[in-house]
């Protein structure tokens, strides 16, 4: 399934990335429960949601200037149209086996319905595999508790980000609580490492509220090649790196926001930007 580790991934996770944890610890300043001081302590009364804080396609940030600033509304394209229909496959898939509706078909849309029926079948086929073998191995456990464990994941678990200067209810893609993963899915097929400033800001809200440490995260790419699914997956330590990066975002666009400056276009503009009717009328 898409937040299923091959064995490889936990491998990696278990030989790797947790020693890595242990032996080289976030620093305490950086824990989401210290969001009342420095440098988590936001610098501007501005709230901005976490996609304006970890977006990266615009180099100067106008984005944020142009929704914020100035209430221009992007243009939604397919590629965005394509991820939120993803985005709501996966959720919608987990959640109906989380109910043992292994053979329900899937939701019917006005657009990408091959794409959309090839997530949800993957996804409740990995789900009905992942119960059926914890079922086998726990006899004497009720359905609820093999649930529990075989599908222990939160879908689009809704937080407030408040505390750390994030505007709204964040919607986490997903949430391993079983093993302390933060998932973030992304449907492109270029993988890009800043994308790990999403699990970041996450992982920073969740410490803030639950004051429980999450220290990885992994992004699911997921494109189309051919007409085929293809899913890659970035398992990340969130490093004291990471959280300073994040941190960083959050005040240079907060500061966008609170000076209402335009920063300008950038040498090479995005091509799939929601602004680029705004920015260069669509000729660039």
């Amino acid at each position: 399934m898409v937040y299923f580790l091959s064995e490889t991934e936990n491998k990696y996770m278990t030989m790797c990335l947790r020693p890595r944890i242990r032996s080289n610890p976030v620093p305490e300043e950086l824990r989401g429960w210290n969001w009342h001081t420095p440098p988590l302590k936001p610098y501007y009364e501005i709230k901005l949601p976490m996609y304006a804080v970890c977006s990266n396609y615009c180099k100067t940030a106008r984005d944020v200037y142009l929704t914020f600033v100035e209430n221009v509304k992007g243009e939604e394209n397919i590629n965005i149209s394509l991820g939120k229909a993803i985005h709501k496959t996966v959720a919608g898939a987990v959640r109906a086996a989380k109910h043992l509706e292994f053979d329900v078909p899937p939701p019917k849309v006005t657009a990408f319905q091959d794409a959309i029926k090839e997530v949800w079948e993957y996804t409740l086929s990995e789900c009905k595999t992942a119960f059926l073998r914890a079922k086998s191995e726990q006899p004497y456990a009720s359905e609820e508790d093999i649930l529990a464990t075989s599908i222990p994941f939160l879908v689009e678990h809704r937080m407030d980000g408040a505390l750390l200067g994030c505007s709204g209810l964040i919607s986490v893609d997903c949430y391993d609580y079983m093993k302390n993963i933060i998932f973030d899915i992304k449907v492109t097929s270029s993988p890009n490492e800043l994308n790990r400033l999403y699990t970041t800001g996450y992982a920073l809200v969740m410490e803030s509220i639950y004051e429980i440490p999450v220290d990885i995260g992994c992004i699911v790419n997921i494109s189309f090649i051919n007409g085929r699914m293809n899913i890659s997956r970035d398992i990340h330590y969130i490093d004291a790196n990471l959280r300073s990066r994040w941190v960083e975002e959050r005040d240079r666009k907060a500061e966008i926001v609170y000076e209402g400056r335009d920063t300008g276009i950038p040498e090479e503009c995005y091509q799939n930007c929601m602004f680029r009717h705004v920015c260069s009328g669509g000729d660039r």
